[in-house]
């Protein structure tokens, strides 16, 4: 029975591209079938690399099992912070239109006190009809 890149890299623990490697540079030698797959003989692989035990192969197994609920734990968190930092942005999208709106209600405001201050001041003051010499004697 021969191992093919898959086989052979499971029952070494190295990944496929590492054995294909070590084939090309001639470390291992392997046959290609009628499908262009490498044939590679168990002797002769292991004489490179030594063959994973069972209990290696549990462990990574494990490990495996272990780092995708790691990542799954992690990946609920960055969710959670996500949407936390979604909200936030909400909040504050909204309290900047709502001081926008007061913004463009007090520079209103000024304008209009502006506008009755110019208006006031643009009118001459009143002066009593007929001057200080009629006011001092009263119209005589």
């Amino acid at each position: 029975m021969f191992y093919t890149l898959g086989t052979a890299a499971k029952a070494t623990g190295k990944t496929k591209t590492a054995i294909a490697e070590s084939i090309k540079k001639g470390r291992i030698s392997a046959v290609k079938d009628d499908f262009g797959r490498y044939q590679i003989d168990p002797a002769e692989l292991h004489r490179v690399y030594p063959p994973l035990s069972e209990v290696d192969r549990q462990e990574d197994s494990q490990a495996g099992h272990d780092k995708t609920q790691e990542l799954t734990t992690k990946i609920m968190v960055l969710e959670a912070q996500l949407q936390s930092i979604a909200e936030l942005k909400a909040q504050i999208v909204a309290e900047r239109d709502d001081l926008r709106a007061d913004r463009d209600h007090w520079r209103e405001e000024a304008a209009q006190m502006r506008r009755m201050l110019t208006d006031q001041s643009a009118k001459p003051a009143a002066v009593p009809a007929g001057g200080f010499w009629n006011r001092l004697f009263r119209g005589k």
